[in-house]
């Protein structure tokens, strides 16, 4: 039987994809961006109705915010945003978990902004000389120590940004088409792009000491978010990896896809299993981060 344990038990240990879904398991419950959004949105005086936001999605509601705001207020609703986090406080879930990764020497690709994962081991910052933008701080990371090969080692990467660079967060939709943008050109279009290098037999590409690297070539174990339509970013790079391992043949490991079973549990099965993910339902949000498993 296809399980959590079974999936941390493999012997290839997986990288771990997280969501904000660890921020609220255990948590004050004020750590979850709907509730942020929600205040930008009475900061802007705006009212929808619940019909109203179950027509947008979290990135085009952001979107909607920063439309909203007057032209000559130039603070960013990505800094607002970080403000509004400034409390949140690691648990010790974030603990349990960081170090599983960090004993199993597997990396944490995380989706969320916070630094409570760093922050509950005590995790020093790195950042990359090479090429750095403030904008996609993709080859910055926390972990124990400078590291060589991301998807060989432990450290913690933010792949929608960080707080401590606020123009790095990727909160609208425009800011997931300009990372989709980016990445793509590094898929495709350089003369070091990933399917070039590829069909040369290199190991390297223009990635390669990014995040990405890791989320292509890793087998990877996601939990902690939706993975719903809105993640338009995370969907595509994850139809890339298949293409990938389609055209290539590159064999990258195994994937797992876990989240809490709902009415519509069986009607996603259909789209994870599709990109060649297995897919774990689980009865309780505490059998994903109170798992006895993160103690091997």
């Amino acid at each position: 039987m296809v399980s959590l344990k079974s999936a941390l038990s493999s012997q290839e240990k997986p990288a771990l994809l997280i969501g904000n879904g660890i921020n609220i398991h255990g948590g004050n419950g004020t750590s979850n961006w709907d509730g942020l959004l929600d205040k930008l949105a009475r900061r802007q005086g705006l009212e929808f109705t619940s019909s109203e936001r179950e027509e947008m999605s979290n990135t085009e509601f952001f979107d909607i915010l920063d439309l909203a705001k007057p032209y000559e207020d130039r603070e960013t609703l990505q800094s607002e945003f970080c403000d509004l986090m400034k409390t949140w406080q690691p648990t010790r879930h974030h603990e349990r978990i960081a170090n599983w990764a960090l004993r199993n020497k597997r990396p944490i690709v995380t989706v969320n902004f916070d630094e409570n994962f760093s922050r509950s081991i005590n995790a020093d910052f790195y950042r990359s000389s090479k090429g750095f933008t403030d904008f996609y701080p993709w080859s910055s990371y926390f972990s124990d120590r400078r590291i060589l090969r991301p998807r060989e080692e432990f450290a913690i990467w933010h792949a929608h940004g960080m707080m401590r660079y606020r123009r790095s967060i990727r909160l609208g939709l425009t800011h997931y088409m300009g990372a989709v943008q980016r990445a793509r050109a590094w898929v495709y279009s350089v003369e070091n792009s990933l399917r070039a290098r590829k069909k040369l037999g290199a190991i390297d590409w223009q990635g390669s000491d990014t995040w990405l690297d890791i989320l292509f070539f890793s087998p990877v174990l996601i939990f902690g978010f939706s993975f719903g339509k809105d993640e338009n970013f995370m969907r595509w790079l994850f139809l890339e990896r298949a293409k990938l391992q389609k055209i290539a043949s590159i064999q990258s490991g195994e994937t797992w896809f876990v989240e809490k079973k709902s009415q519509n549990s069986l009607n996603r099965k259909a789209f994870f299993e599709r990109l060649g993910m297995r897919f774990i339902t689980v009865e309780s949000y505490a059998e994903i981060y109170e798992d006895p498993a993160w103690m091997l």
